[in-house]
């Protein structure tokens, strides 16, 4: 047992001795490329917002979902700390649900599709043993498209789409196992803003066209990612 604990402790200062210094990575100026996995917690918030009515109180239902997504970025770094990155997260679809008091089976089942493109800015701050602790702030365009149904697939709303200003802020950290490439772990918080559906195509109660599904879109995203330095 003294044998393996000894081994494990020789290859732990071997591998931190052999890391290169991140604070001479973070010195560098250059251009990088990025890969990242996400594992996202999306939350569409103010589904009460929805237009239906007539219909009593509104009813939650799912308003929530979780999957991986992953995002592409290409970035320069300026050598003091602080670096930019253009990003590109791949479109996702989910699907959330609310009802109503007088329809109590009659769901709205509203889908959402995502994708964005961001410019992120990050502040390293180098630590020891080829660690730093990093910043972020981003902000960009998020492309949301819309539709869904309601109690059942042949009752249509119209699809709606549109482009909202988004931001993103977040933390990590980072570590550097060899020269030139770097590993991200973090967190960040995303705001879309708002989203809606058109208008209902099905007959209503009131033979009108005047009911469409809302929703304010955010998500956790913890990520982890692969920088290299060209």
């Amino acid at each position: 047992m003294i044998r393996n604990c000894t081994i494990a402790i020789a290859t732990g200062l071997l591998i931190a001795s052999s890391a290169p210094a991140l604070a001479d990575q973070i010195d560098q100026e250059g251009y990088y490329g990025s890969i990242k996995l996400l594992r996202t917690f999306q939350e569409a918030k103010n589904m009460d917002t929805s237009s239906r009515p007539g219909i009593g109180s509104f009813v939650s239902g799912q308003d929530s979902d979780n999957f991986y997504n992953g995002a592409i970025a290409a970035g320069y770094q300026f050598g003091n700390g602080w670096r930019t990155e253009g990003e590109y997260t791949f479109k996702n679809k989910s699907t959330y649900t609310s009802g109503s008091t007088n329809f109590p089976t009659s769901f709205n089942h509203q889908n959402i599709n995502s994708e964005r493109l961001m410019l992120n800015a990050y502040r390293d701050i180098a630590l020891s043993y080829g660690f730093a602790l990093y910043g972020t702030l981003g902000i960009g365009v998020a492309k949301i498209s819309s539709d869904g149904w309601q109690g059942n697939p042949a009752r249509q709303y119209a699809s709606s789409t549109q482009n909202n200003l988004t931001y993103a802020i977040g933390a990590g950290v980072s570590y550097s196992p060899i020269e030139s490439l770097i590993l991200d772990l973090g967190y960040r918080y995303v705001d879309m803003g708002n989203v809606q559906s058109g208008f209902n195509q099905f007959a209503n109660a009131r033979s009108l066209q005047d009911e469409q599904m809302k929703a304010h879109l955010v998500s956790s995203e913890f990520l982890f990612g692969a920088r290299y330095l060209f």
